[in-house]
């Protein structure tokens, strides 16, 4: 009796196993890997801004151009007597300028953000995506912590990096492709009825590896773009769509200590290798433009540029090509000055220099542009006429409206 108890017993035990295994199997997910909690462990991002000019756009201009005033000139103009506004507007020069079409300067633009990097920027997200209750609905997803943000100080245009909180959350669908490029669809549609940081897309692209506790998700950002916004979302809102970029500092040559641009080779950069930018500094221009005075804006070589203009819309005594070679620039009117020093004529310049200051007429065949680019100008130096290099400084910023993109490149790490 023990015996056949004991195997009875048995073989319903065994059923009760059977049974209660079968019992507690549930369906896999929907959504497979990507269902659970997610921390953010690398952010590639590559922004690009094209200009834009349009009625009713914040900002809208022609063209959108970076001024740099010199530093002496209202001391100028108090030490000489002559009217502040024109001596500010005569020596005021265009660093830069912008239009429609053009990339936004500073743009394209790609941060490349590892781990450490997040950290040391601040930069924390933690993604959870809830499965979807059915085949044919979707999950739902929640977002939280801190993102990178590129934003404008609207009253001196500019820009600057910050890190905001971020609390999103909508509906996600991922489409599986398994057999081909292991890439899948995912499209994210975030809540209407609360302001929200990621934007919608139904092309993204998504890989999941549960077993190494791995995801990315790559997508494009479009709805800061005004033709391109059609491809995320139904309506454009002006107001609280468009992007203004801006600038009010230029990367800084060290070696020359003068204004540049970012791809010089002697661009200030920082430890991290990032641009260094001043609103303060030489102009340097090595095109040959200014090769008589070191390539540098002197003090010499700004009155013989002036002058020029000067003598070109003269109406009475208009300069000429003198020199033949079928445009009227400064080396013309280097002639002129050195015609005017052999017949010792004593002109100035509008500015009050001596032409014979500005030209060594020495040699009656070949005259020479006096350079004076071994020192700074100084105010001290106009009982003698001195000259110097001349600095500048970008008093104000320029705001200017943009399309914008964004490719995203993020990586994830399962939560532990």
């Amino acid at each position: 009796m023990k015996t056949k108890l004991f195997k009875t017993s048995s073989i319903l035990l065994a059923g009760m196993i059977v049974f209660s295994a079968c019992d507690k199997d549930e369906d896999p997910p929907i959504f497979g890997d990507v269902v659970g909690t997610w921390t953010l462990s690398g952010l590639k991002g590559t922004y690009s801004r094209t200009v834009v000019t349009k009625d009713g756009v914040a900002n809208s201009a022609d063209a959108y151009t970076l001024v740099a005033s010199w530093n002496d000139a209202a001391g100028f103009a108090a030490a000489t007597g002559a009217d502040a506004a024109m001596v500010a507007g005569a020596t005021s020069q265009d660093l830069a300028s912008w239009k429609a079409g053009d990339n936004s300067p500073g743009f394209p633009r790609t941060n490349d953000l590892n781990t450490a990097a997040l950290a040391a920027y601040g930069i924390s997200m933690k993604g959870v995506f809830d499965d979807a209750p059915s085949k044919d609905k979707p999950g739902t997803y929640k977002i939280t912590g801190t993102y990178p943000s590129i934003r404008l100080n609207t009253e001196t245009c500019a820009p600057y990096l910050t890190v905001p909180q971020i609390n999103d959350q909508g509906d996600y669908t991922v489409t599986f492709d398994y057999y081909s490029t292991g890439k899948h669809q995912v499209a994210l549609a975030p809540a209407v009825d609360i302001e929200q940081v990621l934007p919608p897309f139904s092309d993204g692209t998504l890989t999941v590896d549960g077993d190494a506790g791995t995801m990315t998700i790559d997508f494009l950002d479009r709805d800061a773009h005004s033709s391109r916004y059609t491809e995320v979302m139904d309506s454009w809102s002006e107001a609280d769509d468009r992007v203004i970029s801006g600038i009010d500092a230029l990367p800084r040559n060290t070696v020359v200590d003068a204004f540049t641009i970012a791809e010089d080779p002697h661009a200030d950069k920082d430890a991290t290798g990032a641009l260094v930018t001043t609103k303060e500094a030489y102009i340097y221009d090595p095109s040959g433009k200014l090769a008589s005075w070191g390539n540098f804006l002197t003090w010499y070589a700004f009155n013989i540029v002036a002058e020029t203009s000067l003598k070109v819309a003269d109406v009475k005594n208009p300069l000429t090509d003198l020199d033949g070679d079928g445009n009227i620039t400064p080396a013309d009117m280097v002639a002129y000055m050195h015609y005017d020093n052999l017949a010792s004529g004593g002109t100035v310049s509008a500015f009050g220099i001596p032409y014979a200051m500005l030209v060594n007429s020495s040699n009656p065949a070949q005259p020479v542009p006096t350079d004076d680019s071994a020192g700074d100008f100084a105010l001290a130096g106009l009982a003698t006429a001195s000259g110097g290099k001349m600095r500048f400084t970008l008093k104000s910023g320029v705001c200017i409206p943009v399309d914008e993109t964004i490719s995203f490149e993020s990586q994830w790490t399962a939560a532990e």
